[in-house]
């Protein structure tokens, strides 16, 4: 991959991003499109890799009854309307969509380039994801919901079927898939794999333990409340309950008690 190509890429996206206030969304989608899929070749693996990633799933329900309802022009409209607030928001948060199935979207944190933060990031895009679909509802006055599951886990990354379509395959992936099916309408469910990375940056709710299909054991889920404004995320490297004391600092370390006391 070419980097000094890639960071040129990413800088025309981001100033094409920042004149969406003064042109349309219409426009800077047009013009970024292109930009995008060159980015995405950049990025593209040309073999087969083993990565941790986070992912995403997600299911607009309500489709069906707007399918009995509407012709099939107008429900294409209304939905390619809606991937287009609902993928920019994915992009937006450092996401890769990974496929459009019908009335769901599945998306990659980790896939191309990977972050310390892709957890984090996958649940701030998700909790978007649902305030944008929040505000789409109230411009169009459709009855649409959504319901997200998130995990993160070991995916290989390849190439498959004739069309040699690039996607993540594995448990990790099921395990997303499973819990968008599980997650009430309007929720964000998160594994406990998930929520290791992200503790104390998030309100949730603790489910009780889940069996889902292709597990054996019951699993461990946790629903999303929202953000916690200026929140410390605990540590998750090192071993669990094991504090690590400093040695040889206790000079600084008495200066900025007095500093702290004094303050």
């Amino acid at each position: 991959m070419d980097d000094n190509e890639r960071r040129k890429l990413e800088e025309a996206i981001a100033a094409l991003e920042a004149q969406r206030p003064l042109l349309s969304d219409a426009v800077v989608d047009l013009a970024i499109a292109p930009l995008r899929q060159k980015l995405e070749t950049l990025q593209t693996p040309t073999s087969d890799q083993r990565k941790m990633v986070t992912v995403l799933f997600a299911d607009v329900s309500g489709f069906t009854a707007l399918s009995e309802r509407m012709d099939a022009e107008d429900v294409a409209r209304t939905m390619n309307a809606l991937w287009r607030d609902i993928d920019r928001v994915i992009i937006n948060y450092g996401g890769r969509i990974d496929k459009h199935i019908g009335d769901a979207v599945m998306a990659l944190w980790g896939s191309h380039i990977a972050r310390e933060d892709d957890a984090e990031r996958a649940i701030r895009a998700a909790l978007a994801m649902q305030h944008a679909l929040v505000q789409f509802r109230e411009q169009t006055r459709e009855h649409l919901a959504m319901r997200i599951g998130v995990n993160t886990g070991s995916a290989l990354l390849g190439t498959v079927g004739s069309t040699t379509e690039f996607t993540a395959i594995g448990d990790a992936v099921n395990v997303a898939s499973r819990l968008e099916h599980i997650a009430p309408v309007g929720g964000v469910l998160i594994s406990h794999e998930t929520f290791q990375l992200v503790r104390g940056l998030f309100e949730v709710q603790i489910q009780a333990n889940t069996t889902v299909k292709g597990r054996t054991a019951p699993v461990q889920t946790y629903l999303v409340q929202r953000a916690i404004p200026r929140s410390f995320q605990l540590a998750t490297r090192g071993i669990e309950g094991l504090q690590t004391p400093i040695i040889g600092r206790d000079h600084e370390q008495q200066l900025l008690r007095e500093n702290l006391e004094s303050s």
